[in-house]
């Protein structure tokens, strides 16, 4: 019986497996107008709103490592946390994009949205009645961790229900945009709220900022899009998955940015520990630096959005990751705090030329059927990377310092770029070549 994952695979030119002719695909769908989308205003509300959660999550990565740290002043501490957050997502990012493809992507949302607010709100609770221990906020993230994952899946598939069928492309550019700018002003928030009000201030503010995406999503109109057949769990899982291994315009995406999150990303987590460890700074050093990744993030993301498809996917990336190598070579070799921040601001750049260019490239060439678990798959290669490099990076923290930690994850992006020069055939996958 012919299953759902293989009617969507690309042609024989593009397929790993010889064993059967497969079906054309049809066009990928492109937009003339890289702004098309702000002229919908439920777009431009949940796009709003969407940024406000985002932005309290990264409150969130900011606020409890610093606690943590502040606590125990360990590096693997530090990694054990970053774990506890993103682990979930092994089950919730999957499961998340299995149950936006059987049923509402609006409701799960909602349900998601609910759990991190009361999430949120245990936190404050907790720390202002002087009980907040280490133990404590690890089970606090697990579940925090859990529902996000499952939130960032079904919102990734979300988007296309908001906007018409020839605004896909740049509606996730710009859904990048409001991700990467949550990343520069989350951070930063929480390092100011930390160092003037404290970090109970900083959990009832996240408590509360889940509720205009919440809003927002209640009053769209969305677009009805088509569903595959249900079969078992499982089975719909391993469709994504055999989707993903299929065609390299998918799985080129997918490992590329597992290898940046492993290696690039999994340094964001033991930032509290660099703040101190390596510049000396406090609570709004931390916060800056985590926000110069952002400020990167979200001018390049602008340009990128403006540039639409004019310069090739597979060219921005490969630069990309040359550059993410540089950024951290800079921020490694120095202790100097004001070319700390340019040195995490160019991975901030390099970061975004790597995950617009595979994010727009996968959610163009899946099948609409799978884009639920082929996006879940995606997600969880970022997810799950970055806490990995997180406890890798901790452990190895402890015995040759942060500083070395940085340079020796470099000197594996540096070697992920030739690679992929050489046998990814420098990306040209992500432009369907």
């Amino acid at each position: 019986m012919e299953t759902e994952s293989s009617r969507s695979y690309e042609t024989a030119a593009h397929s790993e497996s010889p064993l059967a002719p497969l079906p054309e695909d049809p066009e990928p769908i492109r937009a003339a107008d890289p702004l098309a989308p702000l002229r919908h205003f439920q777009f431009v509300s949940c796009w709003l709103g969407s940024l406000i959660s985002h932005g309290a999550n990264w409150m969130r990565s900011v606020t409890v490592p610093f606690l943590v740290f502040d606590m125990t002043g360990s590096a693997t501490w530090l990694g054990i946390v970053a774990v506890a957050s993103q682990a979930p997502s092994l089950i919730a990012s999957p499961l998340g994009g299995l149950l936006a493809d059987r049923y509402s992507r609006r409701a799960l949302m909602l349900g998601t949205l609910v759990v991190e607010a009361l999430c949120a709100l245990s936190f404050y609770l907790l720390y202002e009645a002087g009980e907040l221990s280490p133990p404590r906020m690890l089970a606090l993230l697990l579940i925090a961790g859990f529902s996000s994952s499952m939130n960032i899946s079904v919102w990734q598939a979300l988007v296309v229900e908001i906007v018409p069928e020839d605004e896909i492309a740049p509606a996730y550019r710009l859904n990048a945009i409001q991700f990467n700018l949550s990343r520069a002003a989350g951070p930063a928030l929480a390092g100011w709220v930390l160092a003037d009000f404290g970090a109970g201030t900083a959990f009832y503010v996240m408590g509360f900022a889940y509720l205009p995406l919440a809003f927002a999503l209640l009053a769209a109109t969305l677009r009805a899009v088509p569903r595959g057949p249900r079969t078992s769990l499982l089975g719909e899982f391993r469709d994504g998955v055999d989707a993903v291994l299929g065609d390299r315009r998918l799985w080129v995406p997918v490992l590329s940015v597992a290898v940046l999150s492993l290696f690039g990303m999994g340094v964001h987590p033991l930032m509290a520990g660099i703040a101190k460890e390596v510049f000396g700074v406090g609570e709004a050093g931390l916060g800056w630096l985590l926000s110069a990744i952002g400020i990167g993030s979200v001018c390049t993301s602008v340009v990128l959005v403006l540039l639409g498809d004019r310069v090739k996917r597979s060219r921005v990336a490969s630069a990309g990751v040359w550059v993410y190598g540089i950024g951290m070579v800079l921020a490694a070799s120095t202790d100097r705090y004001e070319l700390g921040l340019l040195g995490f601001a160019i991975t901030g750049v390099a970061h975004v030329m790597v995950h617009i260019s595979c994010t727009t490239a996968l959610q163009l060439y899946v099948s609409e059927t799978l884009r639920g678990r082929v996006t879940s798959i995606y997600l969880m290669a970022i997810i799950l990377s970055a806490p990995i490099g997180a406890q890798i990076g901790g452990l190895l923290g402890d015995w040759i310092g942060l500083s070395g930690v940085i340079a020796t994850f470099s000197a594996v992006v540096f070697a992920y770029a030739l690679l992929a020069r050489i046998l990814l055939r420098g990306f040209r996958d992500l432009d369907g070549a």
